[in-house]
């Protein structure tokens, strides 16, 4: 009798974990398609608590079963898969934001959606992949149009006006070039005029009380889509002198702090930029 109290015991504990996992798996399947990750998740780790059990009868069956189901999975997957594209374009619809590309990675107007089928989850970036805004999303096309749309109409509602950002672009190069001792003319970091921007469009309230409850963000991603519609307005003049922005060499464009990617078009196509100059001239 030796050790036998044990195997059984260990048979028992075994078999109720195997039991668990196929009752929990039991509620998946009244969703089968949107639920194939999960599915797929779960049917490996029954899959490791069925190797680990002693042949049997009961484990004959759960093997045939989980083979059966393996197949389902993947046929659910790739249902999945196609509807995932038709339903994200859907949720889109009327918002001005068009999906191009192939799964797992589409470009949805100027930013790019990563799609993990096999975590079931999602990651939203800013362009090409330039600048992460989200990630760990539900693989869920309503959800993730919604979220598409709320970045893209944030970025729209909070934008600063091309005139009005070409005179605080022009007060911030200023400041530069006079703290700095520079010539009138000389390129300054693009991402050095972003700090002093980001200052100057606080409200009277945070100058008063900078604490940051009073505080207005103006991250990168906004100053990149500001520069875009000021670029499409053609509103390069400040005054008597004119704004030019220069292209960033390769090895620049993989640090941020010496480039910001700005958008050619609402398309996904755009430029990255190291610096910023003023000169005179219309």
């Amino acid at each position: 009798m030796e050790g036998l109290v044990e195997l059984l015991e260990s048979l028992s504990g075994q078999a109720g974990k195997l039991a668990k996992r196929l009752t929990a798996y039991r509620p998946l399947l009244s969703d089968p398609v949107n639920n194939a990750s999960v599915r797929a998740r779960a049917v490996e780790e029954i899959a490791r608590l069925a190797r680990a059990f002693p042949e049997s009868e009961a484990r004959t069956k759960v093997l045939e079963w989980l083979n059966e189901e393996s197949q389902a999975v993947e046929k659910s997957r790739e249902e999945f898969r196609f509807e995932f594209g038709r339903r994200l374009v859907a949720g889109l619809e009327g918002s001005g934001l068009t999906a191009r590309g192939q799964l797992p990675t589409l470009r949805i107007g100027c930013f790019t959606l990563r799609t993990d089928f096999d975590a079931g989850t999602a990651t939203v970036f800013w362009g090409p992949e330039v600048e992460k805004l989200k990630s760990g999303l539900r693989l869920v096309p309503a959800e993730l149009a919604r979220t598409l749309r709320a970045y893209h109409e944030a970025l729209k509602d909070k934008s600063v006006e091309p005139a009005k950002l070409a005179g605080l672009l022009h007060s911030a190069y200023q400041r530069i070039v006079t703290l700095n001792n520079l010539p009138p003319g000389t390129r300054v970091f693009l991402l050095d005029l972003l700090a002093e921007v980001t200052m100057l469009v606080q409200p009277a309230a945070f100058r008063l009380n900078p604490v940051q409850e009073k505080f207005v963000e103006y991250p990168r991603v906004r100053f990149s889509f500001d520069l875009y519609r000021l670029r499409q307005a053609g509103l390069f003049q400040a005054g008597e002198d004119r704004m030019k922005l220069h292209v960033a060499n390769f090895d620049a464009t993989t640090e941020k702090a010496r480039a910001l990617w700005v958008p050619d078009n609402e398309e996904g196509e755009g430029t990255h930029y190291s610096y910023v100059s003023f000169n005179k001239g219309g």
